[in-house]
């Protein structure tokens, strides 16, 4: 294909460079003959004008020597009339525009005309004319819009001396009205290089002496080394632009320059002709290179698909052959077309045997209903609906047995024919892998039931080996926590007996106010115990953050004293879905938790911040006191875990916090700080309005 499309490029390359060239040719060619047949045809115009103008040039000399005319300029104007009438005469006989008889100084004397048609500037030019040079003259007079007009004039002597002027007026355009084609164009100028003359309705003189007008001037060397001159005319606003190729010849006895026009376009169109017609000649060859090439390259392709299509058909056959899948292929009457080695090998059959044997004996022996035996059966009738995929059934050997195959059928249209390509797989030994993988299943998940009994037993001994544990943890905090101020009461009431005997009543009020402390110690203990086993409540309500937050505070106050206490939280707090007494227990514990680790702290701080987070409430207390072991702070929210020494607590205060922020649909945790102290987090949905 890329080669194509290079072959394409350099086609349209050479055809592009062909058409310049044969258009350059034709056109330096064309120049060359047009150039040619312009010079002909001005010269013949030429010699035209000049016959032309010379059966003039002989009329004023008929009335220099009349005696009627001499005696008009000498002074007797009685004869004008009969002079003019004269002339009137010789005007009409040589179809001329008007004779005239003027004086020495250029006054009319005599005129064939009828009124004042001749200007005096003219008449002065040719009375200066003619004393300049002593003999007769010519002289083009145009004006702007008016026809051309040609003087040819000769002096009147009386003796020596020139006291008249005979002049006879020619119309011009008659020199336009010779053998000129409509499309060429004759200009002629004068020695001031005015135009005065012109064939051109278009291009008058007028048109050409018009400044507002173009004409552009360019000379070409063609291959011959012949200089061509051609003309541009434009008007002035550059709407319209005709070029020309132009001659042009000076007259030097008239002081003329003549040139001939003829129009480029015809030339250019022809040599558009000729350069298209060579490209399609050019084309049409190449076309009948390119379908000549085609067809060898398809001769060639043909010659080498065939020999593709025998490689692949034999590559296919020894596929066919090779393959370890068995593949038959079934008439829709149900009977075998043709089936492969692998097959024969399946079913036992012998070549003799491979064909015209129904197919649906050899599938579900055993079945009569089976899917597979109605549809082998029915495949004209279904055959548009025909598609099994990897169906799991039993074949039958020519011998009689019987084995598991998948069995697989399609529609394969073969030269206009419906047939079906079927696939056997023999599945035996996957049957047997089944067979064996089952029982080993079924002994597996034996033992795993055995196994999992044995599991969940030991797991029963261990949940109350646990429990035992535990309880015994419980039992031997309690009662290390209830010895100590049991022991104190028993010394404290034995001591009692004895200031009483002594009538110390003072002392005995001392020790009762320690009685009554050690009391209240016990009883704290008990209540922790009821908190820790205190049961998640059934509904949360909103609560208010603020009112549970200054509640604790003021409790605590008295401990907060000497502690600095910063409160960052927004202008509107928010309300948490919780249980208020629950939600003051947190904060009081975290709190007088933050209080017993700041006791050692030279400046305490304690630091609660409260922030939103998405639909969750985030409430922070830092401290920036002792802190815990990074080993332990893992530990810290399980029960009878405690830091402190002994007698100051059971160990269930965190505890009894992560369990209520549990109840609360919340979460707690702690961490150390960089510097110094513990943060713990809480986090508590937003109550919903």
């Amino acid at each position: 294909m890329r080669y194509k499309w290079i072959i394409i490029i350099v086609v349209v390359m050479l055809i592009g460079v062909f058409y310049a060239t044969s258009r350059e040719v034709s056109r330096q060619w064309l120049s060359n003959q047009t150039q040619t047949l312009v010079q002909e045809r001005l010269l013949e115009y030429i010699g035209e004008v000049r016959r032309t103008l010379k059966r003039f040039y002989h009329l004023p000399y008929l009335v220099t020597n009349n005696p009627r005319t001499i005696a008009l300029v000498a002074g007797d104007l009685d004869l004008k009339q009969s002079v003019e009438d004269e002339l009137f005469q010789l005007d009409k006989a040589a179809n001329t525009e008007g004779w005239l008889i003027l004086s020495a100084t250029g006054e009319a004397l005599a005129s064939s005309l009828v009124g004042e048609r001749f200007s005096r500037s003219d008449r002065q030019a040719i009375a200066q004319q003619i004393h300049s040079q002593g003999e007769g003259v010519s002289l083009v007079s145009k004006t702007k819009g008016s026809t051309p007009f040609y003087y040819l004039t000769a002096p009147i002597f009386i003796g020596l001396d020139i006291e008249g002027i005979a002049v006879v007026q020619i119309d011009l355009s008659l020199l336009t009205e010779q053998i000129i084609t409509s499309r060429d164009v004759i200009t002629l100028q004068n020695q001031q290089d005015r135009f005065f003359l012109s064939s051109s309705s278009q291009y008058s003189a007028d048109w050409l002496n018009d400044s507002s007008h173009h004409i552009m001037q360019n000379t070409e060397l063609l291959y011959d080394n012949t200089r061509i001159k051609t003309w541009q005319l434009t008007d002035s606003e550059n709407i319209s632009a005709d070029s020309y190729l132009a001659h042009t010849v000076k007259l030097d006895d008239l002081n003329w320059k003549i040139s001939y026009l003829t129009p480029m376009k015809p030339m250019l169109q022809t040599i558009n002709v000729v350069g298209w017609s060579t490209v399609t000649l050019l084309l049409f060859a190449t076309l009948l290179m390119i379908i000549f090439f085609q067809r060898h390259q398809k001769q060639q392709s043909k010659q080498q698909i065939q020999s593709i299509l025998e490689e692949s058909q034999q590559r296919l056959t020894q596929m066919i052959n090779k393959t370890h899948v068995g593949l038959m292929v079934i008439d829709d009457r149900g009977f075998l077309f043709d089936v492969n080695p692998m097959a024969k090998r399946q079913f036992c059959l012998p070549d003799r045997h491979s064909k015209a044997i129904p197919a649906w004996e050899l599938f579900d022996a055993g079945n009569p209903n089976s899917t597979t035996l109605k549809l082998l059966k029915n495949l004209a009738i279904h055959k548009e609906h025909t598609e099994l995929s990897a169906v799991d059934t039993m074949a039958k050997r020519s011998d009689g047995s019987l084995f598991p195959v998948l069995f697989s059928l399609t529609l394969f249209p073969w030269h206009g024919q419906p047939f079906f390509l079927a696939t056997v797989i023999d599945i035996s030994k996957r049957k047997t892998a089944e067979h064996a993988l089952q029982q080993a299943n079924q002994a597996l998940e034996k033992r795993v039931e055995e196994r999992t009994q044995a599991l969940q037993q030991a797991q029963h001994e261990l949940v109350q080996a646990s429990k035992m544990a535990a309880l015994g943890r419980m039992s031997s905090a309690i009662t290390h926590e209830l010895n100590q101020p049991l022991t104190g009461l028993r010394t404290l009431l034995t001591t009692n007996e004895l200031l009483m005997e002594r009538n110390e009543y003072e002392m005995m009020r001392a020790n009762h106010t320690l009685i009554q402390t050690l009391i209240d110690r016990m009883a704290n203990m008990t209540r922790q115990l009821k908190s820790f086993a205190y049961s998640k409540p059934e509904l949360l309500n909103p609560v208010s953050l603020t009112e549970a937050l200054e509640e604790t505070l003021r409790i605590y106050q008295s401990r907060l004293s000497s502690i600095d206490i910063r409160v960052r939280a927004p202008e509107v707090m928010p309300t948490i879905t919780g249980e208020e007494q629950r939600l003051r227990q947190v904060l009081g514990n975290l709190i007088s938790n933050a209080i017993d680790a700041l006791s050692d702290t030279k400046d305490p701080v304690l630091t609660i911040a409260i922030s939103k987070v998405n639909t969750m409430i985030e409430i922070r207390i830092m401290d920036n006191g002792c802190g815990v072991q990074p080993s332990s702070i893992d530990a810290i929210f399980e029960p009878f875990h405690t830091s402190k020494k002994i007698g100051d607590g059971l160990g269930l205060g965190l505890s009894i916090t992560a369990n209520n922020m549990r109840d609360m649909n919340g979460t707690i945790s702690a961490h150390n700080n960089a510097q110094h102290g513990m943060t713990f987090t809480l986090l508590l949905p937003e109550a919903t309005v």
